[in-house]
């Protein structure tokens, strides 16, 4: 939705986490073959602030972040820099005028099938329509 462009922008300007994946932020899935360490960000979901008097002018968004690397150490610290970038983010990001973004979970595995490590943290973002 709205928020994905914001969070490109949040990500790749900030210093630690473009440190360590450089451009490497996808929307929704990632370039096949990428190099890792990268990130990717899903839209999860959409709850508007509809008003008696007319449409929503405050969406929130619902994003699930996704830290994958070859390491376990890299994939945690990685996370660990995508949230500090993120949790409490307020501004106005490639055009978006992010009012909040709130950490609301994380989750860690391992896919043995690619040999990854991933480090899932997801946000709810406050966008102003």
């Amino acid at each position: 939705m709205k928020a994905g462009p914001a969070l490109y922008g949040i990500l790749s300007a900030n210093a630690a986490v473009s440190a360590i994946v450089s451009n490497r932020i996808y929307p929704e899935i990632a370039a096949q073959g990428a190099t890792l360490p990268l990130v990717v960000y899903k839209f999860t979901g959409l709850q508007p602030s509809d008003t008696k008097s007319g449409v929503s002018t405050l969406d929130e968004e619902s994003y699930v972040l996704v830290a994958i690397s070859e390491s376990y150490t890299d994939v945690t610290a990685l996370a660990s820099k995508v949230r500090i970038a993120l949790d409490r983010y307020t501004g106005t990001v490639n055009g978006v005028e992010v009012q909040s973004a709130q950490l609301t979970g994380y989750d860690s595995d391992y896919d043995s099938a690619n040999a990854v490590y991933t480090a899932a943290t997801e946000f709810t973002l406050r966008i102003k329509i």
